[in-house]
Formats: structure tokens, C-alpha cells, sequence
């Protein structure tokens, strides 16, 4: 957890920017400091006091906006709380649930559309290099999706479902270890990997869509100005300065 103190009594622009939300809740009240709260996945959150009654304020921070392009899919509904318990079980209860739901359907948008592209590029068409980032934003988004599938359904799929997330799972293992340990892929594995990625994505797709836990989104858009573009380059998730 981080303290930041607010001499001129508001949270800075450069803060508030990375505030993932439906209506601009904590941007409205002057604070002299608010807390971010981590934790080991990436999940980051923003908490301050309202100053008049001291009703807790939370919510998000953007997803990982290098990969994750959130415009559409709606915002978590910031929590306030008069009280910590109060505003911890409303964390659990709703915030986390509404962050990561949102979380899946912007990474698995982002899949899809990327699919979409390459399928109906005109042959010889599509850049390399535009191919090399959405071939990495696929792999980053992969296991996120095939974990949360798995989440959702309790371990449950019909085999046919669990055959495509265990046949994912083995072939992009190797491109994934690579990239951890080398910055990049074996070419065998790295080939492997782009024909899976064009040949079933839309299998994974439909996997994660027929396995996630019913939800209804915030009737609310997200604030589109507050979103990074798509890299125009692969690049790795390395995280971010607020």
C-alpha cells in the first residue's frame, strides 16, 4: 500500500487519469491523501475519505493499458462507505467481482477483434509488425481468459470446452516460458502459436463467453478520454508509474 499527501488539498490530473470509473466520484472532492491498495495479481485501488463525513471512497485504477482497451465495456461503480467494514465487503462483494468481469469482456473484445482484422485483411495486407503486437496482445490476454474461464465454471467444463483451454494451454506454454526467460520465442514454438491463434481463436472466444458468470455491465460508459491507445508495436506488460 502507497500514501499519497495532497498539499493543494485535490488528487493531481496524472493520478485521476488512471481511475477507472463510471462517473467521476473521487475527481469531485478535495482530499489531502488517498491510499492505493495493490495486490499480487495487478489489481490496484484508489481509497480516500470524503472530507465533509469521512465516507470511504474506493475504486479501480486502469487495467493494464498497455493490452487493455476498456472504452465500451463500461467502469466498476466506485464504492462509498461509512464505514471500513462496510466499504471492505462492498470491495469484495461488488467492486471486485464488477472489476474483473469487465476486466474478461475488454481482453476478450480485444482478442476478437484482432481476429477479426487479420481474417479480413486483404492477402499480403497485413504489416508485420502489426501483426507482432496483436499476436503479443493475444498472448498476453490468453492465460488471463483461460484462468477466469476456469474460475467461473468451478472446474466444470463439458470436456469438449476443457479439450480447447488444455490444448491453449500447451502449445502457448513454451512461447510464454521463452518470453519470460529469453525476450522472445523458440521460431518452432512462435509458429505453433500464431497457427493456434488463427485456426481456434474464435474456439477460446467462445469457450470464455459460454463459461463467464452472468453480468450485467454499469448502465454507465467508461471514460474514454482516461484510455491509453493500442500499442502500435508488440510490447511486454511491464507494469506502470502513477
Amino acid at each position: 500500500m502507497d500514501i499519497e499527501h495532497y498539499p493543494d488539498g485535490s488528487i493531481p490530473a496524472h493520478l485521476l487519469d488512471w481511475v477507472w470509473e463510471a462517473s467521476p466520484a473521487l475527481s469531485k472532492y478535495r482530499t489531502s491523501c488517498a491510499a492505493v491498495l495493490r495486490d499480487a495479481g495487478g489489481t490496484e485501488l484508489l481509497l480516500t475519505e470524503r472530507p465533509w463525513d469521512g465516507s470511504y471512497l474506493v475504486g479501480t485504477l486502469l487495467p493494464s493499458p498497455d493490452h487493455v482497451h476498456i472504452v465500451g465495456t463500461g467502469a466498476p461503480r466506485t464504492i462509498i462507505a461509512t464505514t471500513a467494514h462496510g466499504a471492505a465487503a462492498d470491495v469484495r462483494s461488488r467492486l471486485l467481482p464488477e472489476f474483473e468481469q469487465l476486466v474478461v469482456l475488454a481482453r476478450l473484445h480485444e482478442v476478437q477483434e484482432d481476429l477479426h482484422w487479420v481474417r479480413d485483411a486483404e492477402p499480403g495486407s497485413v504489416d508485420a509488425v502489426d501483426l507482432e503486437a496483436a499476436l503479443e496482445r493475444f498472448l498476453s490476454h490468453a492465460p488471463y481468459l483461460i484462468e477466469a474461464t476456469r474460475r467461473a465454471s468451478n472446474k466444470t467444463l463439458p470436456a469438449p470446452d476443457a479439450a480447447v483451454l488444455v490444448r491453449f494451454e500447451s502449445l502457448l506454454a513454451p512461447v510464454q516460458a521463452d518470453s519470460r526467460t529469453r525476450g522472445g520465442g523458440e521460431p518452432g514454438d512462435i509458429d505453433a502459436a500464431i497457427a493456434l491463434w488463427l485456426e481456434s481463436g474464435e474456439n477460446l472466444v467462445d469457450v470464455v463467453r459460454a463459461s463467464a458468470v452472468p453480468f450485467e455491465k454499469p448502465s454507465h460508459p467508461a471514460i474514454a478520454t482516461a484510455t491509453p491507445p493500442k500499442p502500435p508495436t508488440a510490447v511486454a506488460a511491464t507494469g506502470r508509474t502513477h
